[in-house]
C-alpha cells in the first residue's frame, strides 16, 4: 500500500527488485542513476556488499512524474538473492507496493531464476492484496538466453503480465523496466487506499536498522509448494560462471560458519 509521508509532503511508493543472485538487480538502480539526473534521485546506498554483492539491501529514492496535489517519491530497493538470505529478503518484498522480478535468463542460471521466482510467488500468495508485478528478463546479451516469450511459459506468468526484455549491463530495458513500475504507481495512488510513512521505511539508514532486527529471526518459515518442484532441467556451469558460482558459495560457507560462531557464543554466555 502506498504511504504518505506528511514531513515531506510527498507520496511514497515502494519499489522493490527481487530475483536470483547477480541477476542483475544492482545494475539496474546502478544504471538508473545514471540516466536519472541528480536533481531528481538520491544517492544509491548500499548498507554492505561482499565481492560486489548485495548482503542486506541497495537504496535509491528517485522522483516520480509531477503530479497534483503532491508529488511522488519512488523507493527503488534490491533485495539480496541468494536462499540463505531469505530471511532479509522476504520481509522487505513483503512490504513493496510494485515488484520488479529480474530474471537471469541465460541457460545456466534458469534453474536458480525459477527457484527465485517460486518463493516469491509463494511470498506474493501470503499477502491480502495482489501486489503488483513487472518481471524483466534480463542478459538477453547471452548466447542462448531464453526471449521474453519462452521466460514466460517457464515461469507460467499470468495472462497480461507486464514483461520485458533486458541487457541492464548495457542500459537496454532498464528505463523500459522502471516507466512499467512507474504506472503501476500510479494506478495505486488513483485508488486514494493510502496509509501514514513508518518510521521504519522513512529512509535508507532507518531500513538498515530495521533489517538488522531480522538477525534475530534467520528462519524463513514454510517452504511453498512451488519450490519443491520446479520442473527446470539441470544445466552444466562452466567457465567463469562456475568460478563465480563456487566462490559465491565459499562466502555463504564463511557467513554461515560466523553465525555458527556467534550462536555457540551465545549459548555459551547463557549456560
Amino acid at each position: 500500500m502506498a504511504s504518505f509521508d506528511r514531513g515531506r509532503g510527498c507520496y511514497v511508493v515502494r519499489v522493490v527488485y527481487d530475483g536470483p543472485g547477480m541477476a542483475g538487480k544492482t545494475t539496474n538502480l546502478q544504471k538508473i542513476c545514471e540516466l536519472v539526473p541528480a536533481t531528481r534521485r538520491g544517492e544509491l546506498v548500499t548498507p554492505a556488499q561482499l565481492r560486489g554483492r548485495t548482503m542486506f539491501f541497495d537504496w535509491l529514492e528517485v522522483d516520480g512524474p509531477r503530479r497534483a496535489p503532491a508529488p511522488i517519491k519512488l523507493q527503488l530497493v534490491s533485495v539480496p538473492g541468494q536462499i540463505e538470505r531469505n530471511y532479509r529478503r522476504k520481509p522487505l518484498v513483503e512490504m513493496a507496493d510494485v515488484v520488479v522480478f529480474v530474471c537471469d535468463a541465460s541457460p545456466a542460471q534458469i534453474p536458480d531464476t525459477m527457484r527465485a521466482f517460486a518463493r516469491l510467488r509463494g511470498t506474493m500468495k501470503q499477502r491480502k492484496k495482489t501486489i503488483p508485478l513487472v518481471v524483466q528478463v534480463n542478459k538477453q546479451d547471452v548466447e542462448g538466453a531464453l526471449d521474453p516469450e519462452r521466460m514466460s511459459r517457464r515461469l507460467k506468468l499470468a495472462e497480461g503480465t507486464s514483461v520485458v526484455p533486458a541487457s541492464a549491463s548495457q542500459g537496454i530495458g532498464v528505463k523500459e523496466t522502471l516507466a512499467l513500475a512507474t504506472r503501476h504507481v500510479l494506478q495505486l495512488l488513483g485508488k486514494r487506499d493510502l496509509e501514514p510513512l513508518v518510521a521504519e521505511l522513512a529512509n535508507a539508514d532507518a531500513l538498515f536498522d530495521h533489517v538488522l532486527t531480522f538477525e534475530d529471526r534467520p528462519h524463513e518459515g514454510p517452504v511453498d509448494a512451488e519450490e519443491l518442484y520446479i520442473g527446470a532441467e539441470d544445466v552444466a556451469t562452466e567457465g567463469d560462471a562456475a568460478a563465480a558460482h563456487l566462490a559465491a558459495s565459499s562466502l555463504d560457507a564463511l557467513e554461515a560458519k560466523a553465525k555458527r560462531a556467534a550462536k555457540r557464543s551465545r549459548e555459551h554466555g547463557a549456560g
